[in-house]
């Protein structure tokens, strides 16, 4: 190991203590040093072998492995880390301890049991949420080389009686963000823009729109496409932008607990959709007064900078606040009240004027859209509330 490093730095004592390191350093007595290792050493059952064996793929084919030495990649290995954690969160020997790692993400996966089916299934997920909140209307689902209609709308579009209209196509499984289509129909034609780098922007017939989804080889649900709000829209008006919001329930009250929210806006980088992996941004929300923070990206072109305002609008991003916060926050709540076999969960919502609409729900949530931020492990409630779940070892 080489001391010099930045990966290697020892431990200083800083010489002023704020408010934030007095609570991290709470947080510090409550995790043995090196738990991360000590957890990935307990991992027996079958189910967490499994999610360690596609932690073990994933590390491997992670480009930024090739920066690190050997001593540092079996460092992160033994922990649970992907090797772009060093380079997004700035990850060192020092601060590991107060990040919740890859492999314990993807063991939020087991915290919903047998119900993550909800979440996994965006029809399922349509027809569960939709009861007792807004959710994008399903209008058609392509499968094995056919389309299944959902509503007589689909029968118009190929009859070319639609429109002006927009819907949303993308794959019925998985996340990620990739194969988004974005559809503008107009009678008898419709245009399609996706974030495709080799074909982005075409047009078809629409009685041939079914087509382009069945070539697929994956199933694909089509959907309406929902309009954002003012403040949203105002951000960056070229891309459908999110908030993440992490919910948590406490096992012992039944009590849900917001843990960390982010909005997500696009740029031309992203463009047509606002997805933090293909260089959309993550813009830290205050939990209690919906304030903004800085903006990051995780790859493209702005990545490597704090934003204060949009890149490509200027819009003022920290400072600002989100409208009518505390209304959303609490209807999220409300909503987790209604699924009590629900414990864990990443909702994604656009948020409009007048309340928002669930876009969808992720089991095992991305954390780093977070954590680029502010380590999870910097709250003492969020420790308990992982610990409860056996995804963190305490004290």
């Amino acid at each position: 190991m080489n001391p010099n490093t930045t990966f290697w730095a020892p431990k200083h004592t800083p010489k002023l203590i704020s408010t934030d390191q007095v609570m991290l350093a709470t947080v510090d007595t409550m995790l043995p040093k090196d738990h991360h290792k000590r957890l990935m050493e307990s991992l027996k059952e079958t189910e967490q072998l499994a999610l360690l064996k596609r932690f073990t793929l994933d590390f491997h084919a992670d480009p930024d492995l090739d920066t690190l030495s050997e001593e540092e990649a079996l460092f992160l290995y033994e922990r649970g880390f992907l090797p772009e954690k060093v380079r997004l969160y700035g990850l060192n020997h020092d601060n590991i301890d107060r990040y919740l790692s890859d492999v314990q993400r993807w063991l939020t996966r087991l915290v919903n049991g047998p119900y993550s089916i909800v979440f996994n299934n965006k029809i399922l997920f349509d027809q569960v949420f939709g009861q007792y909140c807004n959710v994008p209307r399903t209008v058609a689902v392509c499968r094995q080389g056919r389309v299944i209609s959902h509503t007589k709308l689909w029968q118009q579009i190929e009859a070319g009686e639609a429109g002006p209209l927009m819907l949303v196509a993308k794959p019925l499984g998985g996340g990620g963000g990739g194969s988004v289509y974005f559809i503008r129909i107009d009678k008898r034609h419709a245009v399609i823009e996706t974030n495709d780098a080799i074909n982005p922007r075409f047009s078809v017939k629409s009685e041939a729109l079914g087509d382009v989804f069945s070539r697929q080889g994956v199933p694909f649900i089509v959907n309406e496409y929902v309009q954002q709000g003012e403040f949203s829209k105002r951000l960056y008006p070229l891309t459908v932008n999110t908030v993440r919001a992490l919910v948590v329930r406490d096992e012992n009250t039944g009590e849900p607990y917001l843990v960390r929210a982010v909005l997500r806006v696009g740029n031309s980088e992203s463009y047509p959709i606002d997805n933090f992996s293909l260089g959309g941004l993550s813009i830290e929300v205050n939990n209690e007064t919906g304030e903004l923070g800085h903006a990051v990206a995780a790859a493209g072109r702005f990545t490597g900078q704090r934003w204060v305002t949009h890149p490509d609008t200027g819009e003022r991003i920290t400072g600002a606040y989100i409208p009518n916060w505390q209304v959303y926050k609490n209807k999220l709540l409300s909503l987790f009240y209604k699924l009590p076999y629900l414990k864990y969960c990443g909702f994604d919502l656009i948020l409009q004027d007048d309340g928002f609409v669930v876009l969808e729900g992720n089991s095992y949530s991305q954390v780093r859209l977070f954590q680029m931020h502010e380590p999870l492990f910097s709250n003492e409630l969020v420790v308990e509330l992982y610990a409860k779940y056996g995804i963190v070892v305490k004290r």
